[in-house]
């Protein structure tokens, strides 16, 4: 009998050595999940001379928290680790943290940045795999591609230019140019910015297009065309003489203007929206950009596009490459577009059903085959593989609105700025 009562002791133990060991294993095994969590250091940009503020900084941790919150059944063991910097100061401060090892494994900023940081070896090029290449246009990716074909960045939303306005002072956004100088002639006072990327959707109100892309593709414009050019030109130098149009150096400062109260209307990103809603809260008006005599505003998109850092270890470029290939696909880009719409997806099937659920989105220019569209995304890309073009024709246009060079003259000096000889 007392055999017996140790042996069943003994099994006993053995069942209580079996029950502890098998909780051990478990929690090596939830230890180990843990460890194999991967951390992404993400550096997001604010557009142009944007400063970074405490304020700013809190509002972009929430945005990216609420993102890896909503990542956690997709893409599990994922967590971010946001960091903001201004464009004026991202590569002096991307070059310290790289050459030191520190660098990020993710940069999201527009797509002449990621440019700008992948020439100063700052990023790596990007592996797009066949199924990004079909939910991603081909346009949208020459944006983000070197004149070999590297692709330096992944383009995952695009912010759209409108106008946005005081609505206890206009009633609704001016449809045409004629209308815009007719409201500024009754005190009603407008913004615009220098940069030809914020002036560009005028370039369509005068169908002024065809001048330049003839001249990037090393071709000769017509006759027509450059009257067309010279028009843009005419009005763009007669809108910087008006009293109540002012032309101010940054999209930022339009926004504390409008805010301000100092301006009525202004051209505006999507990407503003936020500080804008906030501000003006429902004196806020949001419309489209005038149309000209040629036809309707036709602005080219601000991508925002994800570079891949050089700094990575295996395992967080793999999670960086899973998670890129996850924020294309219909149902990451429709959800969040809806969620926080500031952005309008890059893919065409999600773009299909923001169309549906968002009334007025489909008059955004983004929505069509429209060839102005197809040409304002070429001469886009053109202008982000070289920055020298660019800051060269900024000159001629800034020439113009400060009236030391007249329209045909300015139109003689872009086609030779453009052209293969330059």
């Amino acid at each position: 009998m007392k055999r017996k009562l140790g042996q069943r002791l003994l099994i006993r133990r053995f069942q209580l050595l079996g029950l502890a060991g098998a909780v051990l294993l478990l929690s090596a095994c939830s230890g180990s999940d843990e460890s194999r969590s991967t951390l992404l250091r993400v550096v997001r940009t604010l557009p142009g001379n944007e400063v970074v503020t405490g304020e700013e900084s809190a509002r972009d941790r929430k945005l990216l928290r609420d993102f890896q919150t909503n990542l956690r059944a997709v893409i599990p063991g994922l967590r971010i680790q946001p960091s903001l910097y201004s464009e004026t100061s991202v590569l002096t401060d991307l070059q310290r943290q790289t050459n030191s090892g520190l660098g990020p494994d993710l940069v999201i900023s527009d797509a002449q940045t990621i440019q700008t940081l992948f020439a100063a070896r700052l990023l790596d090029p990007v592996p797009v795999t066949p199924e990004q290449r079909q939910a991603i246009p081909a346009e949208l990716l020459a944006r983000v591609s070197t004149s070999d074909g590297t692709i330096t960045g992944l383009p995952v939303s695009q912010y759209i230019q409108m106008a946005c306005y005081d609505k206890r002072k206009l009633k609704s956004a001016p449809k045409t140019l004629r209308d815009l100088a007719q409201q500024s002639s009754e005190g009603i006072i407008f913004g615009l910015t220098q940069n030809f990327e914020n002036l560009y959707w005028s370039v369509g109100s005068y169908g002024a297009a065809n001048a330049l892309i003839s001249s990037l593709r090393g071709e000769t414009p017509t006759t027509q065309d450059v009257n067309q050019l010279v028009q843009w030109l005419t009005w763009l130098q007669a809108a910087s003489f008006q009293q109540n149009v002012l032309f101010l150096n940054d999209q930022a400062t339009l926004r504390q203007q409008l805010i301000k109260g100092n301006l009525h209307w202004i051209s505006c990103w999507s990407s503003q929206l936020p500080q804008l809603r906030e501000a003006l809260k429902d004196n806020l008006g949001v419309g489209l950009l005038p149309a000209g005599p040629a036809g309707k505003a036709t602005p080219v998109s601000r991508l925002q596009v994800w570079g891949l850092g050089h700094n990575s270890s295996h395992q967080q470029r793999l999670k960086s490459e899973e998670l890129m290939q996850f924020i294309v696909l219909p149902w990451a880009q429709k959800t969040w577009a809806l969620r926080y719409r500031t952005s309008y997806p890059v893919n065409p099937a999600a773009a299909q059903i923001i169309n549906r659920e968002i009334p007025g989105t489909q008059d955004l220019y983004l929505s069509t085959n429209q060839e102005d569209v197809h040409i304002g995304d070429e001469i886009r890309a053109a202008l982000n593989q070289d920055p020298k073009l660019e800051q060269a024709m900024q000159f001629t246009l800034n020439d113009v609105i400060f009236g030391t060079e007249t329209p045909s003259q300015a139109a003689a000096t872009l086609s030779s700025e453009l052209g293969p000889s330059s």
